[in-house]
Formats: C-alpha cells, structure tokens, sequence
C-alpha cells in the first residue's frame, strides 16, 4: 500500500530515516540516524514523500523537492530496503512520485544519481574536458549503477558535476519531462 509520509505514524518516518542510513551505506549516505531523522523532517517540510507500506512495514520511500517556482521537482531520495529490491517498489515508487509532482505543477523532475564507487565510465574522468564527450559515452561497468533504473523509466543525462563527492566521484543529472502532451504541443505552437 502507497501512504503519505507525512500522514504516517511516527514511527513510520523513524523506520524512513533508519531506511535512508541502511540504504545508502556504499560508500556514505547518511551516518547517522540524527541526520537521516533531519532530512526526512526537510523533505515532509519542504516537499513531500510516498512510502510503501506491507505487513512487515515499510519497504521503501521517495521524496520530492521543488525547484524552479514549483516547475521542477526533484526527486531526493528514493530507497527500497535491501530484501524487497528488483521486484517493482522502486518503480512503483517513481510512478507515485511523478503523480504527485504533476499535480503539484511540474513540467520537469530531475535527480542526481552519485557514483561513488567506480560504477561508470565517468568515475576517475576528467570532467572538465571534453564533458559532452564524457557523457554521450556514459556506461555502466558492470555492477549496475542506479542510472540504468532511471534510464527505464525515461530519465536522460542532462548534466554531469564532476568530483561532487571527491576527486573523480561525479554526480550524474537526469532529468525527465512530465507535462501532458499536450500541454507540450501547445507551449510549441504559442512560439
């Protein structure tokens, strides 16, 4: 079952912050539960959250941010516990959070999706030149990066900020319309 966050029991967001510090342990993500508690607390605050539920509790959450007067949202963070992932949360996950931004006035959502750990091609690069060049040869070097998920779900790289997390650890951009169609055709036809 998909729930709001903010609506949820207390304990429920503790189990999202305790989710967030197990979730995103390669290499650092959030060391403690104080700052997985904060961060949970900034996104309810500022955004809002999905979560799913089952009889175990929860299985995994998404967050979302606006930027941009509300036209783009980002999606920050998304973690599915480690026994319910690759069997559809995460997906279902990102379909909730698109509803939600849609109806909150999103034209765009967007995220980074870090490489910590030498997962791409972009990790160790240069960055700084020849940075298109770096990002129309993107590719996974075999251990599943997360920008193959988003990939599936029609997210495209729109950027890239080199050494985010230290000295050839980038934070890869991509970024996904959401507009209805036409919308999109009208906005083209008015210029």
């Amino acid at each position: 079952m998909t729930i709001d966050l903010a609506l949820a029991p207390s304990l429920t967001r503790v189990q999202a912050a305790d989710l967030l510090v197990q979730g995103f342990d390669e290499p650092a993500g959030w060391r403690s539960v104080q700052a997985a508690r904060r961060e949970v607390e900034r996104i309810l605050t500022e955004g809002f959250a999905r979560a799913i539920i089952d009889s175990d509790g929860l299985v995994g959450w998404i967050g979302g941010l606006p930027e941009y007067s509300g036209r783009v949202w980002e999606l920050h963070p998304i973690v599915v516990r480690r026994r319910s992932r690759r069997r559809g949360y995460g997906r279902h996950l990102v379909n909730a959070f698109e509803r939600e931004a849609i109806e909150r006035g999103a034209l765009t959502i967007t995220l980074g999706t870090d490489d910590n750990t030498g997962m791409t091609s972009l990790s160790g690069a240069n960055l700084f030149e020849d940075t298109l060049g770096h990002l129309a040869k993107l590719r996974d070097l075999g251990r599943g990066h997360p920008f193959l998920f988003y990939r599936r779900l029609g997210f495209v790289v729109t950027g890239v900020m080199p050494d985010a997390n230290g000295p050839g650890r980038p934070d890869i951009y991509m970024s996904k319309p959401v507009r209805p169609a036409a919308a999109g055709r009208e906005s083209r036809e008015q210029t």
